[in-house]
């Protein structure tokens, strides 16, 4: 008998002990221990801020408020083929709704990206003219420049007063495949020496969200990561201006521009004139 209470007042001791180094009291409610005061848990690192993420649009117009200048008819003569279409300088062009076309708008301070290889800006010439006047493209993204005419065309790029490249584009010649970086500049002017009327502009950026003004004076840059940018106009004769804008995810941001004839351009373009009659020059 003795030995029967011996052995369950062991059991119970046993039981007690077990519980115990479990942290539960017989009872069956749980213990906590308590941290000592001088270790107490660093506090977790707040985390950084999330980025802005999403894209927007930039839109808007480019208006003019002067007296829109009286373009004189270029003189084509010595071109038979270029005589026959009767054409007016477009160095400033007036839209009838007051507004200025060609102005090129670039997004200033979005990431620097250049276009898959298939993403082209492409310059004709057709009617003895650079068809469009104004692209725009990212450094080191291809320029498609093709000849429409059925004549000889001479491609001429200036950079300031420097020439980039200088060369023949005979009627049904391949497109010609270019490619400018920053060293170029930032505005890369065309000019035939054969038609010395001919100019065209092309306009550089750091990215793809570039726009020219149409016949409405009116452009819209889509894909515009979220964030705030300085966007800026350009015009040849005009020069450039400068927005500051914020563009929100989903959102369309807007952007205007005035122009009142009384800008000015600030570059020097050194320019070569052959005559059509210049030996090698044949149609």
């Amino acid at each position: 008998m003795l030995n029967k209470k011996f052995t369950a007042l062991a059991s119970t001791l046993a039981l007690a002990l077990t519980l115990a180094a479990c942290g539960k009291k017989p009872g069956g409610t749980t213990t906590e221990t308590a941290a000592p005061a001088d270790k107490k848990e660093a506090a977790a690192p707040a985390a950084p801020a999330a980025p802005a993420a999403g894209s927007g649009s930039i839109k808007g117009k480019v208006s003019f408020t002067g007296t829109a200048p009286d373009m004189p008819e270029l003189k084509r003569e010595a071109d038979p083929f270029c005589a026959k279409t009767k054409m007016k300088d477009e160095e400033v062009v007036v839209n009838a709704n007051g507004t200025l076309k060609n102005v090129a708008l670039i997004v200033q301070g979005a990431a620097a990206s250049t276009p898959d290889a298939a993403v082209v800006s492409e310059v004709d010439q057709v009617n003895c003219m650079y068809t469009p006047r104004v692209v725009t493209a990212a450094f080191g993204q291809n320029v498609k420049i093709v000849n429409s005419d059925p004549i000889l065309h001479n491609v001429h790029t200036y950079a300031d007063t420097k020439t980039l490249f200088n060369r023949a584009q005979p009627k049904g010649s391949p497109p010609m495949d270019k490619t400018f970086s920053k060293d170029d500049g930032g505005v890369v002017k065309f000019k035939c020496d054969v038609h010395p009327w001919m100019t065209g502009w092309l306009v550089l950026n750091d990215n793809a969200l570039n726009a020219v003004t149409g016949d409405s004076g009116e452009f819209e840059i889509k894909g515009v990561p979220a964030g705030t940018y300085k966007i800026q106009a350009w015009h040849e004769k005009y020069g450039p201006k400068t927005v500051d804008v914020t563009v929100e995810a989903d959102k369309t941001a807007e952007a205007n521009f005035t122009y009142d004839g009384t800008e000015k351009a600030a570059y020097d373009f050194k320019e070569v004139h052959i005559s059509l009659n210049h030996p090698g020059h044949q149609h």
